[in-house]
């Protein structure tokens, strides 16, 4: 997402200004989020917070940083989440891995409990009545997918289109969709399963700065980047990279990170004892 719309936001800042992609790997963007919570309120350091994920790292302690105190500036896009099986998988339905739940745990392959795809599961198989058991210890979404490819588990829940890429290459099957209104031809959605709080979780990327941005700077900001996800360019790599562009004010983004913030502390008593 970064990479992709930095160049058009340069376009539209009111001075000529070199907009520079930072990777800062380590803590599950734990570290990041620190750098920018100390960094100058001048506009010059800002970054894209994929939430809850980095609230689900501030909660677990000694994070260093305070979401809420943070400016938002505004959001990129937003990815719901949907549960696959490996295309040769006898489990056609979510009917069918109740069933199976019956008679076994359902094994999800996942990331560790510090994960939004961990978390993801555990909410959703509790939404829709699956005894699950989560199979961790992959580095990353693409090694937890491809472990249920390979029979580690019996299921997966992560984004839309990871799912949607794997499934064009034949190697999964989406099931069904945490969408209001499903995106996925013969998967069934929230709404279809009776179950509409399904479609709260999802992957928001957000966008702020450090505590104390001025009103006038955080517009600027905000404005350039609205414009920049217009932008022909970066609408068509979207397209191409099946990314959910979804802008939103910085009113709206200190919104949805609240009623994510909300959503997840509704759930924190049961995703601790990991049930």
């Amino acid at each position: 997402y970064v990479r992709a719309i930095t160049p058009a936001m340069q376009k539209y800042l009111p001075q000529k200004v070199t907009v520079v992609p930072t990777n800062v790997p380590g803590a599950g963007g734990a570290r990041a989020a620190n750098e920018i919570f100390r960094a100058r309120p001048d506009g010059a350091t800002i970054g894209i917070f994929n939430v809850p994920g980095i609230y689900i790292q501030q909660e677990r302690g000694n994070a260093g940083f305070d979401l809420e105190k943070l400016t938002w500036i505004g959001r990129l896009g937003v990815d719901h989440y949907g549960l696959a099986v490996g295309e040769n998988s006898p489990i056609k339905s979510i009917d069918d891995l109740k069933a199976l739940a019956k008679r076994r745990p359902v094994k999800f392959t996942s990331t560790g409990p510090a994960g939004t795809a961990y978390n993801a599961t555990l909410i959703a198989a509790h939404l829709l009545g699956i005894r699950a058991q989560l199979i961790t210890g992959y580095k990353g979404s693409r090694d937890y997918v491809m472990g249920a490819v390979r029979g580690d588990g019996d299921a997966v829940v992560t984004a839309i289109p990871t799912l949607r890429r794997m499934a064009a290459g034949k190697t999964l099957r989406i099931i069904a969709t945490f969408e209001e209104h499903g995106s996925v031809p013969g998967a069934t959605d929230a709404t279809a399963l009776g179950q509409p709080e399904l479609a709260s979780i999802t992957l928001q990327r957000l966008v702020a700065g450090p505590p104390g941005l001025s009103a006038d700077i955080t517009a600027t900001l905000a404005d350039a980047m609205t414009k920049a996800l217009a932008a022909p360019e970066v609408e068509a790599w979207a397209k191409k990279a099946d990314a959910g562009l979804a802008p939103e004010s910085p009113e709206q983004a200190a919104a949805t990170l609240k009623e994510q913030i909300a959503f997840y502390n509704k759930w924190k008593p049961y995703l601790k004892a990991g049930h």
